[in-house]
């Protein structure tokens, strides 16, 4: 019998080389799906928090619809807003206000509630919610905070506002 040195690589070594391969293409490829869904999940926070911002800024600059609680409306959708196109007051500046921010929600795809704080009763909070989570319903807050915590998988965000 004649032994002869084998020189350069086999079908099986080609074969578990390319196996490692795609193997690693996948985890890089599973990495890039989850950095897709935080970037678009910060984005949503963002978002959130500038339309959260803009009413508390609003509430801010008409103090008496505050003092008076027209701020304080609970879930706040476009069909539950009132429009009246007399005089300026702060009721009616406040019902402006709640209009156009939740507009301003819903074309980005959240929904808004202005309720009391979840820790102290003195404050009102602002909440924006989106995805699969609503502030209305039979659950209605509890669907994004709980005991002041937020509920594990809720999308939303909740400002202290006045």
């Amino acid at each position: 019998m004649n032994i002869s040195n084998h020189r350069g690589t086999g079908l099986v070594e080609v074969l578990v080389g390319l196996f490692l391969l795609a193997i690693g293409v996948l985890g890089f490829s599973i990495l890039q799906l989850r950095a897709v869904d935080a970037s678009l999940e910060a984005n949503n926070q963002v978002l959130a928090l500038t339309i959260a911002q803009d009413l508390a800024e609003r509430m801010r600059a008409n103090p008496q619809a505050l003092i008076d609680g027209h701020y304080a409306v609970g879930s706040v959708t476009l069909s539950t807003i009132s429009k009246d196109n007399s005089p300026a007051n702060p009721k009616n500046t406040a019902n402006q206000d709640l209009q156009n921010v939740a507009l301003h929600a819903q074309r980005h795809g959240m929904n808004l509630s202005i309720d009391k704080c979840p820790v102290g009763n003195t404050r009102q909070c602002i909440y924006v919610a989106w995805e699969e989570t609503s502030l209305s319903g039979e659950r209605g807050l509890e669907n994004c905070i709980k005991d002041g915590v937020y509920v594990k998988g809720s999308h939303c965000l909740f400002l202290e506002a006045y």
